[in-house]
């Protein structure tokens, strides 16, 4: 059974939090999820690959997302934002949601790859 929850995500350089003399580069994340199913769903948690520049790949679990386990009814939208710190200049982050429905199936929903990258550095 295809579970029809879409994601998107927009990020952006913060240079306010930045401190590029010491490889510190924040970029924010907005992240919505709309739940295009007719069952409400709850996430309960997420799974993140944070890949810099140079491909040092580091995984990110933990119980739902910013302190929450929202619950999404047929044909809403949930959004949140979020901070990921870099080394680099720029890098991606992808992942996957884990949810449940309301009838307790568990099912995974995939966080399609998103660039992170410092404006003016990439051609």
């Amino acid at each position: 059974m295809i579970k029809k929850i879409k994601v998107d995500s927009i990020s952006k350089f913060v240079p306010e939090i930045s401190n590029t003399n010491d490889s510190l580069y924040y970029f924010s994340y907005e992240i919505s999820i709309e739940n295009k199913s007719r069952k409400k769903v709850k996430l309960l948690s997420r799974h993140w690959n944070i890949i810099n520049g140079f491909g040092d790949n580091k995984q990110i679990d933990g119980e739902g997302v910013i302190g929450k386990k929202p619950t999404i009814n047929p044909g809403e939208v949930f959004k949140y934002s979020s901070y990921c710190p870099l080394s680099t200049q720029y890098g991606t982050m992808n992942g996957f949601y884990t949810m449940k429905d309301e009838s307790g199936d568990i099912f995974k929903v995939i966080i399609p790859k998103f660039s992170l990258y410092q404006p003016d550095v990439i051609n």
